[in-house]
C-alpha cells in the first residue's frame, strides 16, 4: 500500500485524537476506497500503530501517543515499500541497458532509503500534525 496513505492515514487519526475514525470518513479526507483505507488500517494494526474497534462506533485511533509514532514506523508497518518505481516489463536480454535496470532501481531505493531514514527516524505524527496542520 502507498506511504503516503498510510501517513494521511496516521495524521487524521493524530489531528483527531479524541475520537475513533472509520474507513468512510479516513476514505473521504484521503479521497480513497473504504476498502483501501481498511487494508491500510489493518497493516497499521498489525504492526501495533493503530488501534481498532468494530461496530457502530468502532472505528480506528492512535495505538499510542502520536509523539511517540515516527514516521519511520510507518514505513515499516508497510514493508518498506519502494521509494523509486521501475516499470513492469521484463528486461529484454539483448539489451544490457534493461539488464542492468533492476539493479540500479534497487540502488536507487537504497541511496534514498539511507538519506531519508534520519528523518522518518526523529519525525513524529505530533511533529507533523503541530507543523503542517493548521484548522481553517
Amino acid at each position: 500500500m502507498s506511504f503516503g496513505v498510510a501517513v494521511h492515514v496516521m495524521l487524521a487519526l493524530a489531528y483527531n485524537e479524541d475520537r475513533r475514525l472509520n474507513s468512510k470518513q479516513l476514505a473521504a479526507s484521503i479521497g480513497a476506497n473504504p476498502v483501501t483505507i481498511r487494508r491500510v488500517v489493518a497493516q497499521l494494526a498489525a504492526a501495533d500503530l493503530v488501534d481498532t474497534q468494530s461496530g457502530p462506533k468502532g472505528g480506528a485511533r492512535l495505538a499510542k501517543p502520536a509523539e511517540e509514532i515516527h514516521l519511520n514506523e510507518v514505513l515499516d508497518a508497510l514493508g518498506q515499500p519502494r521509494w523509486v518505481q521501475g516499470h513492469d516489463n521484463k528486461p529484454n536480454p539483448e539489451c544490457i541497458v534493461s539488464v542492468c535496470m533492476p539493479r540500479i532501481m534497487y540502488r536507487l531505493n537504497d541511496a534514498i532509503d539511507a538519506q531519508a531514514q534520519p528523518f522518518l527516524q526523529r519525525t513524529t505524527q505530533r511533529d507533523l500534525v503541530d507543523e503542517e496542520i493548521q484548522p481553517a
